[in-house]
C-alpha cells in the first residue's frame, strides 16, 4: 500500500494485519481520486473507520487542507500516526479514538470530503449517513464516499443522492452527495 499521488507520493503506508484488516486496494483508490480529483485541494476530510489513514493521507498529499482521522481501534490509530509522520503530513491532522456514532454525535466539524469505509458486513454505513445527515456534517457541495462489500445492499437515504456507483472486484463504491 502506497500514497498514490501529490506530495508524497510513492511513500509506502504501514498497515495492520489481521482477519478484519482491508485496506483499499491502490487501483480502486487511485480510482476514487480519480473521480474527485478537483473536490480535494484546499478541502476538509473526514476519514471515518480510518484504519492506517491511507484514505486521508491520499487527500492530504494530494492538496486537503486537513483531515480528521476517527477509528475506535487504538493501533489502527496508532498505524495512522506513523503513517502520517512518514508522510510528513501529520501537521494538517488529527487523529481521534473513539467510535464513529460518538464522533458523529459530538463534532461540531464540517466537511467538504467525507470517506466511510467500515469493516465489511457490520452495517455501519447506513448509520453513518443517518448521523452526518442527522448533524449537517457534510459541506455544501460535499462528497460522500463509501466502501462495501458488493454482495451487501446499500441504499442512497433520504437527502442524498447517489452520482457514481462503481464494482471493484468484492468491493462497491458510492459517491453521494446532499441535496
Amino acid at each position: 500500500m502506497r500514497v498514490i499521488a501529490g506530495s508524497a507520493r510513492g511513500q509506502k503506508l504501514s498497515c495492520l494485519q489481521g482477519e478484519q484488516i482491508r485496506p483499499t486496494l491502490d487501483r480502486v483508490k487511485e480510482s476514487v481520486f480519480n473521480m474527485i480529483s478537483f473536490s480535494v485541494p484546499g478541502s476538509s476530510v473526514l476519514d471515518l473507520f480510518a484504519g492506517s489513514g491511507a484514505l486521508g493521507i491520499e487527500a492530504l498529499s494530494r492538496g486537503a487542507e486537513k483531515a480528521v482521522f476517527v477509528d475506535v481501534c487504538p493501533a489502527s490509530l496508532q498505524t495512522a500516526r506513523q503513517n502520517l509522520a512518514k508522510t510528513r503530513l501529520e501537521e494538517k491532522s488529527a487523529c481521534v479514538c473513539s467510535d464513529y456514532a460518538a464522533f458523529l454525535a459530538d463534532t461540531n466539524e464540517t466537511f467538504d470530503i467525507i470517506f466511510l469505509d467500515p469493516p465489511y458486513a457490520a452495517g455501519y454505513i447506513t448509520s453513518a449517513l443517518a448521523g452526518i445527515r442527522e448533524r449537517h456534517l457534510l459541506r455544501h457541495d460535499g462528497i460522500i464516499i463509501c466502501e462495501y462489500n458488493s454482495a451487501d445492499e446499500v441504499i442512497c437515504p433520504e437527502g442524498f443522492t447517489l452520482y457514481r456507483n462503481k464494482k471493484y472486484g468484492i468491493a462497491r463504491i458510492l459517491l453521494m452527495k446532499e441535496l
